[in-house]
């Protein structure tokens, strides 16, 4: 299914071109006379060639839409919401595609009818094939408007600090010990530093679909490589690429680390710039810092409980290779 999801913005161009040119066809099968049965030919293939292109791109769409947490497991439709918000223009976008359903039927029925040689295909054929093809360019035009948003909103200008008086410090407090990595994940950013476990990225459908490569420190190397239990101090990170067309692609992914301390494993997720069409993987938020216990870890935790994944599960989905034939 991760293959047909990620295919969603391909199919769906072939319903759109549908709707681009059937009412052409229409409008000139009706007239009646001579010649008008090659009229009638071209628009019932265009017809059919719509009707599948958009079963495809619908099947994709919901695969799309579970892939990427828009649609809930048990539901074949999004959440219902309202707004100029993305949570609103899915919703839109998924009732203009079921809209067009009935009318493809209505369509069909029509352009198909048995009709003689020298009659036009007839005006519910147009009536019905007009209406359909409206809701095609509707529906492509909101599913561009999702997957292409025209900006954010501006952000404004922070008001100015007010300097507030310096408390006094109490004689008996002791200075709270701070957080060097409480803003970024100064280690896991440094990944270039740790020795490489992957030589070329290999696919991970477990870290949504990315492409990644292994980066441990000395402590954790050795044990990665013969699939062992990672001993304590052990830090891997995974740093990702974005799929584009079954490869690796330019746009890096989050990273990903484990850190083996005494009390178990502590994961970290890190995605410094969320492309805004992605934003919904991180609940909207356009850049993501969560560590262990944040509660957007659970999944994470659920499977690296007892640290690296097993070794028989790991991804050994490298990038094709093109086979050159000798001369």
């Amino acid at each position: 299914m991760e293959w047909i999801a990620l295919k969603h913005a391909l199919l769906s161009h072939l319903p759109v071109a549908t709707g681009l040119l059937l009412p052409w066809v229409l409008l000139s099968s009706q007239r009646s006379g001579r010649g008008i049965r090659p009229w009638w030919t071209v628009a019932r293939y265009l017809g059919w060639a719509g009707a599948l292109g958009l079963l495809a791109a619908m099947v994709s769409g919901l695969a799309a839409g579970r892939m990427h947490g828009l649609i809930p497991a048990t539901r074949f439709f999004p959440v219902p919401a309202a707004g100029p918000g993305a949570d609103g223009l899915l919703f839109r976008h998924a009732v203009l595609a079921a809209a067009t359903i009935p009318l493809a039927v209505a369509a069909l029925w029509a352009m198909n009818r048995p009709r003689k040689d020298h009659q036009s295909l007839g005006f519910l054929a147009l009536l019905f094939g007009l209406g359909w093809c409206a809701l095609l360019l509707a529906t492509g035009q909101s599913g561009f408007s999702l997957a292409h948003p025209k900006g954010q909103a501006p952000v404004s200008a922070p008001p100015p600090l007010v300097a507030a008086p310096a408390p006094v410090p109490a004689a008996a407090a002791a200075p709270a010990p701070s957080d060097p990595e409480a803003s970024a994940p100064l280690r896991v950013l440094d990944y270039g530093a740790l020795e490489p476990i992957h030589t070329e990225p290999v696919k991970s459908p477990a870290h949504g679909g990315r492409w990644i490569r292994a980066w441990a420190n000395p402590a954790a190397a050795a044990a990665y490589r013969a699939g062992q239990t990672l001993p304590p101090g052990a830090l891997v990170v995974l740093s990702t690429l974005e799929d584009r067309w079954g490869r690796p692609g330019t746009e890096p992914g989050p990273l990903y680390a484990l850190e083996m301390k005494e009390g178990g494993p502590s994961l970290t997720f890190y995605w410094a710039r969320v492309p805004l069409e992605q934003r919904r993987e991180v609940g909207g938020e356009a850049r993501a810092y969560w560590r262990s216990p944040d509660a957007h870890l659970e999944a994470c935790q659920s499977c690296h409980a007892s640290g690296m994944a097993e070794f028989a599960k790991r991804s050994r989905w490298r990038v094709p290779k093109k086979v050159v034939a000798p001369e």
